[in-house]
């Protein structure tokens, strides 16, 4: 008798599986997956962003080696902006004299005619006594 009643709740276990496999597996639908395609033009657009990007990426690796020195003799102090020391600080900077052209061609696009204040700056950075030197391998102001 008692293998009867095991057999019994066995084969009930096994019905009961049964039932719930062939319940959760018998959707009406496919679960429903999007997947994003891109047109013509996404995939130009998208190309000419990575290329544009490349471009920057090699400008500003051009724009780097403007700044790199190996002596103090490399160094020379210019403007970064059209009223030169007359901004304060922020209107030099020390460049490796060889790289003149590449930093006019960075900055020179960047710069726009403006009205300068009348009075030079202060700042250490534009006293007579600074100069542009190298230091750890990069140009920099000293006073």
């Amino acid at each position: 008798m008692k293998k009867m009643i095991t057999n019994i709740c066995l084969l009930t276990c096994t019905a009961a599986v049964l039932l719930l496999a062939a319940f959760f597996l018998s959707h009406d639908s496919p679960i429903p997956v999007q997947i994003p395609r891109l047109d013509a033009a996404e995939l130009t657009a998208q190309k000419e962003a990575n290329q544009h990007a490349q471009q920057e990426a090699a400008r500003k690796a051009r724009l780097r080696r403007v700044f790199l020195c190996q002596e103090d003799a490399d160094c020379i102090i210019v403007d970064k902006d059209p009223c030169g020391c007359t901004v304060g600080p922020q209107g030099v900077v020390a460049i490796n004299v060889n790289y003149t052209a590449d930093f006019d061609k960075f900055y020179g696009s960047k710069m726009v005619t403006k009205a300068c204040p009348t009075q030079l700056s202060r700042e250490k950075e534009c006293s007579p006594t600074a100069r542009g030197v190298c230091k750890a391998g990069t140009c920099k102001i000293i006073y």
